[in-house]
């Protein structure tokens, strides 16, 4: 791996690729998550996907693409902590593929510039016709996350969780604000992103001085802002809130969301890595073996830590009589790990998962960019192979303490 600053807020990073045979180039624009602007940020990936001046319709990028051997091209939208994640990523086979010597890894990156810097507009704003068909499909996806009852369950409880703060800005936007979105306001989000946005840019490809060059002219008079990449947030431990939504489903769900009350030290990021799935992240958790197997409380029971927000979540989804039960159960393996015997045996258990897990991060191009870019937003740039050696070194008094950390905030139930 190598790491450059093309400028201030500018970054380029060549990760290795011996073992692929296509190169993937990403740019990724990192701005605080901001409630007034996440609807719009949220529509504006897809619109620009659809060409830009060079192809300026759908047709003809797609087209082009094809052209390029079947290169791909997507846009997405995230939401990292306190950060917004505004990505653009290009795919296609490595030069020596091509059957006539072309410079394919140029020509994409020519491809993602021309996306990022020189999108359709007309009369000083996106082209309105695209906007209409994107605020279409943006209106629906918003609407249908109901119909995932998991996935709403814990959305309902993020909500609760994070109250106000930047954690808790919706990766999709606000539906009550789609209708209002208008090709200018929404270009001048555009150039906001442009100017005040730190860029993560990573090719996983062998380092061509030809490309860091492009990066360098395409950026030279943009991300010239004050916003730097916002800090790990932990919310403040309340008392715990139970709440309950009534609904005509066939599967009762219940989430529950833990807070640390202090971001862990990088020690304890690895511990509670292994605590985590200990607890809930693995076929031979607690969880699993003693709430969904001995106890049969529910259908699924799993949970996950986040780093960028310090908190834990569990979700479960469970027969409408069993949410308390299954709430309860849930306490008391927490208090039993913290309190009881973990043996070696399910640490080992769960170790072997883990680096069966962290050896996969570079079976693809799409996870290793992933594993750096969730590095570089947290600022620390560990690779996998050094996670693996830090993993086996956990102990079971490390997990407990842990473990101990966590505080019950937020319990949403979602039944009948």
């Amino acid at each position: 791996m190598k790491r450059e600053t093309i400028k201030d807020n500018v970054f380029l990073t060549f990760l290795p690729n011996e073992k692929f045979k296509r190169n993937r180039i990403s740019i990724s624009f990192i701005l605080p998550n901001e409630k007034e602007k996440a609807t719009m940020y949220a529509v504006l990936p897809t619109l620009m996907e659809r060409g830009y001046q060079d192809y300026p319709d759908m047709c003809m990028f797609s087209k082009k693409l094809n052209e390029m051997y079947g290169a791909s091209f997507s846009a997405t939208t995230a939401v990292v902590g306190q950060n917004r994640v505004l990505r653009f990523t290009i795919q296609g086979i490595k030069n020596e593929y091509c059957l006539n010597g072309e410079d394919l890894l140029a020509e994409m990156t020519d491809v993602l510039l021309g996306v990022i810097f020189r999108p359709c507009v007309e009369d000083g704003g996106f082209i309105s016709d695209w906007l209409e068909v994107e605020k279409v499909k943006l209106r629906e996806e918003i609407e249908g996350e109901i119909n995932d009852k998991r996935g709403y369950c814990v959305k309902m409880t993020q909500r609760k969780f994070f109250k106000d703060s930047k954690s808790g800005v919706e990766r999709l936007g606000y539906l009550e604000e789609v209708d209002g979105i208008n090709p200018t306001d929404l270009y001048n989000c555009y150039k906001d992103m442009l100017a005040n946005s730190t860029a993560e840019i990573f090719v996983t490809a062998q380092q061509d001085d030809a490309i860091t060059a492009k990066f360098a002219e395409a950026f030279k008079n943009f991300c010239n802002g004050n916003n730097s990449i916002l800090p790990i947030e932990v919310m403040d431990k309340t008392e715990a809130e139970t709440y309950s939504e009534s609904m005509n489903i066939v599967q009762g769900k219940v989430c529950l969301y833990y807070t640390t009350e202090r971001q862990l030290t990088e020690e304890e990021r690895y511990h509670m890595l292994v605590a985590s799935s200990i607890y809930g992240g693995t076929a031979s958790s607690r969880l699993f073996k003693n709430v969904r197997e001995k106890q049969s409380l529910c259908y699924y029971c799993a949970a996950a830590y986040n780093g960028f927000t310090a908190s834990m979540r569990v979700d479960s989804g469970v027969e409408h009589q069993n949410c308390d039960k299954a709430v309860q159960a849930v306490q008391k393996e927490l208090c039993e790990l913290i309190n009881g015997e973990i043996t070696e045996k399910e640490i080992a258990e769960t170790k072997l998962v883990l680096l069966n897990s962290l050896d996969a991060v570079q079976d693809g191009l799409h996870g290793l960019e992933a594993w750096y870019l969730n590095e570089a937003i947290r600022g620390t740039w560990t690779a996998p192979e050094e996670v693996k050696e830090k993993v086996q070194a956990v102990t079971a008094q490390q997990i407990k303490d842990v473990l101990s950390l966590l505080h019950l905030n937020v319990v949403y139930k979602l039944t009948k």
